[in-house]
């Protein structure tokens, strides 16, 4: 037993005052002398043993009481056995991992951790636990599958919250996909070991079809795999019912004004087909004529290597824009005009919007379609066009530096799109406008395809994997000792006897 608060068990000294009332009531019958016996002194023994306690059991229970509230204030605790605390084990999976062949490369280590005592999840947001007798059917023959999962940064944060402690161990196993990682990197916790899984995959798809005549279409196909992501054209009869595109048989099916494409066994895919020219109108202010050469020759770049017939017009900020027009760029440093807003907000179209101003840039590297690693300055703070009601939170971001910084945010307004670049083309800000990948990622922004980006197979760079590491959010010891506070049964004690005391009063009262 303990005391939490020991200088209260002063208070004890208290015990001295019922000590002093009981010397100082002693109750003696009066010695009346008579006769010559009052002219006798008495002896010195005598006078000493006429000091007396009286009720001494009395006296004792009352200095009881005070010393059970001496002690009640003092705070005691008793302390039992050392207790154990439960150490959490766990192995998570990310969807896009579990339907890969790259499964059977992990599946030993999983093995070996689930015999160590290990549990089994899934690394998505509610963390589904994946039952034993599942594991084996699930990883005996996995194939490669198209699987749309989330962000794993973002997850991070849920994960350490239900493993915060120290002695907790929690092996967490993703692919290295680009389109699993979005916005800025998370810290991660030292008891989560992340053992990223390159996936050696290539994903095929149509991004966009063309009516050239009324018996042909052109047909814009994208291929992703980890080094880059590239686009052809093809052309078929409006007729046909397959195709080769990127030496793969291609299954074909049109529905009025709808194609449907299939790649072997995997899920069909639908798109759109245009049969009017793409449409783009562009405002600039003179600080950004030359923004203007760099935009014109990646569009032209885009027309001549898909075939795609794409009609660009310069405006003036002060001229209404152009109703038909699918794509508005707006290349100034004040804000676009109601009227672009309104466009956007209530027909659909699409407005880019690239102040390209901000006097203190900061350097970063884009995290490219390709190889190729492309320097870019970007804006130090905030983004223009308050009257879209941009709300960071809610926009997503297409492009980013290697470090995770959003450098194209894209957000809906109304029926449209607003698109806010915090950089620019020229070679002041980037070489993005001397680069031959420009073209390539403008190109699924301005023929979108609403699935495109589920089949994104590019690798994350190796530098972006690497999270800054912190501590557990609570560390405690393993072995912690229960306590138990004694002052509710001292004061149930104190009571008891305070009772007793009063009862065995008011009895010699009475007598």
């Amino acid at each position: 037993m303990t005391f939490l608060s020991p200088y209260w068990l002063l208070a004890a000294s208290a015990i001295l005052v019922p000590i002093a009332i009981h010397l100082w009531n002693r109750r003696q019958g009066k010695t009346v002398k008579v006769g010559s016996l009052r002219w006798l002194e008495p002896s010195a023994s005598k006078r000493w043993s006429s000091i007396k306690l009286n009720d001494v059991w009395l006296l004792l229970l009352r200095c009881c009481i005070l010393l059970l509230l001496a002690g009640a204030l003092a705070k005691p605790v008793w302390e039992g056995s050392p207790t154990t605390q439960q150490t959490k084990k766990a192995v998570f999976i990310s969807q896009e991992l579990l339907y890969s062949a790259a499964l059977r490369d992990i599946k030993p280590t999983v093995d070996a951790l689930l015999q160590r005592g290990y549990t089994l999840h899934r690394y998505t947001p509610n963390f589904e636990a994946i039952p034993a007798e599942a594991w084996p059917a699930l990883s005996s023959n996995p194939i490669d599958s198209v699987v749309s999962s989330g962000n794993h940064w973002g997850l991070l944060p849920a994960l350490a919250q239900r493993y915060d402690q120290q002695q907790d161990s929690v092996w967490l196993f993703t692919s290295d996909q680009q389109r699993h990682f979005q916005g800025s990197p998370t810290t991660l916790q030292e008891n989560i070991r992340w053992v990223p899984v390159a996936l050696v995959s290539t994903t095929n798809w149509v991004q966009a079809a063309y009516t050239l005549r009324s018996d042909s279409l052109l047909l814009i196909s994208g291929q992703s795999n980890r080094e880059g992501t590239k686009f052809n054209a093809t052309k078929v009869a409006a007729i046909a019912r397959e195709t080769n595109i990127n030496g793969s048989l291609v299954s074909l099916g049109m529905q009025g004004d709808s194609l449907t494409a299939q790649w072997g066994n995997s899920a069909s895919q639908t798109v759109a087909i245009r049969n009017k020219p793409l449409r783009i109108g562009i405002a600039h202010d003179e600080a950004q004529q030359k923004e203007v050469q760099y935009l014109q020759a990646a569009v032209q770049a885009i027309s001549r290597y898909t075939g795609i017939p794409i009609e660009t017009h310069l405006i003036t900020s002060a001229d209404q824009p152009d109703t038909s027009a699918n794509w508005l760029f707006w290349l100034s440093s004040g804000e676009a005009p109601d009227s672009w807003l309104e466009q956007v907000q209530e027909k659909g179209s699409k407005l880019w919007v690239q102040p390209a101003s901000e006097p203190e840039p900061i350097t970063a590297q884009l995290a490219s379609a390709g190889i190729e690693k492309i320097r870019i300055k970007q804006l130090s703070a905030g983004i223009a066009n308050s009257k879209a009601g941009v709300n960071l939170s809610e926009a997503s971001i297409v492009w980013q530096t290697s470090v995770g910084e959003p450098l194209l945010f894209m957000e809906q307004f109304g029926l449209g799109k607003v698109y806010h670049f915090r950089s620019a083309f020229g070679p002041a800000w980037s070489q993005l406008g001397q680069s031959a990948q420009l073209p390539e990622l403008l190109l699924p922004l301005l023929l979108p395809q609403p699935a495109a980006s589920r089949y994104d197979a590019r690798a994350l760079d190796e530098t972006q994997l690497k999270s800054t590491v912190t501590q557990p959010v609570s560390i405690k010891d393993k072995s912690e000792k229960q306590q138990f506070s004694l002052i509710p049964w001292l004061i149930l004690l104190a009571f008891l006897l305070f009772i007793a005391e009063r009862l065995i009063t008011s009895k010699r009262k009475t007598t």
